[in-house]
């Protein structure tokens, strides 16, 4: 009796044509490649249209080429050719994201990430926040008040596990990465605030951000937000405000509006209320490249502003 594993002849050639293709393409994006070093303008431009429209599936030939060769010009020309095409795949997964209008803080995060750690996988740190979540649950008591709640949260969250932020003049780049904060346990308090929020929904806390002028904070609320209504009418659902970057600790309106008053701002509803998970992706991302403006790095600050972009159009 015939093996019923054994490939039909239709199937053995389709198999054989796939293979031939494949081989092909390695060999034309070979020979791309190959002419990478061409002094050319219009011939070296129209090599790297052709390179960048195949995709990341190129970047091991790429990465190979570069091993092979000991030509310093060629050097740069593949590794920012390498840095062009992780950054359209990235482009391209963050407005899907955008597009689908949810905006889960954990995979805007994580898709910032990448724009850094370019083979970053999200999923690797599930596990991470799994542990972290259960750390602070294990001290949790759910017949406390919201404030008390928050207390412990605190306790665990920035004394027991050692999360702290890292102050402006000190910032590095991975301070805007979720991977990095987890890693060392430090980040940029936009990023610290983010955790914060998506540990604390975990547990059923109704948290969210608050966009003070040069501040970032957070708001314990009543219940689940709906953005679509008035901020006047968002404000009164507050019970109380955590500044992050003290350590958690309780802060109230009067003290905004004093806050408000000495940055000499005229104080508004939006001061007051929630903001939404969209506003902190593109709060992270709107510091990260004013990261790099601060280091006169051109190409950086303007694939961020790309990404920016497609928040501002939603």
């Amino acid at each position: 009796m015939p093996s019923q594993n054994r490939r039909k002849p239709h199937q053995e050639g389709l198999l054989k044509n796939k293979v031939e293709e494949q081989k092909e393409e390695n060999k034309e994006v070979s020979a791309l490649i190959h002419l990478l070093d061409d002094h050319d303008v219009e011939v070296y431009g129209h090599v790297v249209s052709k390179l960048m429209a195949c995709g990341p599936g190129i970047i091991p030939q790429l990465e190979s080429a570069w091993s092979d060769s000991f030509d310093p010009e060629l050097h740069e020309r593949i590794e920012d050719l390498i840095h062009r095409i992780q950054f359209e795949s990235l482009f391209d997964a963050f407005k899907k994201y955008v597009d689908e209008n949810e905006f889960d803080l954990f995979t805007g995060a994580c898709l910032i990430a990448r724009f850094a750690y370019p083979e970053f996988k999200g999923e690797l740190l599930t596990k991470d926040i799994a542990n972290l979540r259960k750390d602070i649950w294990l001290e949790l008591n759910y017949s406390l008040t919201p404030l008390e709640q928050v207390n412990i949260f605190n306790q665990v969250f920035f004394g027991n596990l050692g999360f702290k932020i890292d102050h402006v003049q000190h910032l590095v780049e991975s301070d805007f990465y979720i991977n990095k904060l987890i890693e060392s346990r430090k980040g940029h308090p936009i990023l610290l605030g983010l955790l914060y929020i998506i540990l604390s929904r975990k547990l059923d806390f109704p948290l969210y951000g608050l966009n003070l002028p040069n501040h970032f904070a957070l708001v314990f609320c009543r219940e689940e937000i709906d953005f679509t209504e008035d901020p006047d009418d968002l404000r009164n659902e507050v019970i109380f405000y955590i500044n992050p970057q003290n350590q958690g600790s309780i802060f109230t309106k009067n003290q905004i509006h004093e806050y408000l008053t000495k940055m000499d701002v005229v104080p508004a509803a939006k001061h007051y209320a929630p903001c939404s998970d969209k506003k902190i992706i593109q709060l992270l991302l709107t510091q990260l490249m004013n990261y790099f403006i601060s280091k006169n790095d051109d190409t950086r600050t303007k694939e961020l502003n790309r990404l920016i972009a497609l928040i501002d159009g939603k």
